[in-house]
């Protein structure tokens, strides 16, 4: 009951930032639709997970908006080059990752850095468009699997 009431309170919170509407009928709309994820979302342990991967994820996103701001330089550096120097590939990875939300956040990273699209996950299988063969290097590296395991998966024990 606690994690519902948490997962409600989040809920509400999120669409009172993004919603420029106070009225009384767009504020009952808010607290219905919030109650109804509250309601709706099976995954008792998400408002408690994503609370304990807080300080976890303080670490993770400025790592990430950072690849995301190196990533936007190199598109921009070959849409503006005359050759348009592009190679795209298709790749297959495994990262590892056991727990939904680190797997579903992993492809969710993958599509914001630009030039690299997830284009499906399946049984822990990503398989990722990449506008260059360096850009899918990057990612077989596994550095953005490791952080993403490191903010996000249940300690190993």
């Amino acid at each position: 009951m606690a994690s519902r009431l948490a997962l409600l309170a989040a809920c509400l919170a999120f669409w009172l930032v993004l919603s420029d509407q106070r009225t009384v009928v767009h504020l009952a709309l808010g607290v219905a639709a919030a109650a109804g994820v509250a309601l709706a979302t099976s995954d008792h342990r998400l408002p408690g997970a994503a609370l304990r991967a807080a300080p976890r994820l303080a670490l993770y996103v400025p790592w990430l908006l950072v690849e995301i701001a190196r990533a936007n330089i190199d598109v921009m550096r070959i849409v503006l080059h005359p050759r348009l120097p592009i190679d795209p590939v298709v790749i297959r990875l495994e990262p590892g990752l056991r727990d939904d939300l680190a797997l579903a956040t992993f492809g969710n990273s993958i599509t914001l850095t630009p030039g690299t699209v997830t284009l499906d996950i399946d049984r822990g299988t990503v398989v990722v468009h990449a506008l260059t063969r360096e850009g899918a290097a990057s990612l077989e590296s596994g550095e953005m699997a490791r952080r993403v395991a490191a903010a996000l998966e249940p300690r190993r024990g």
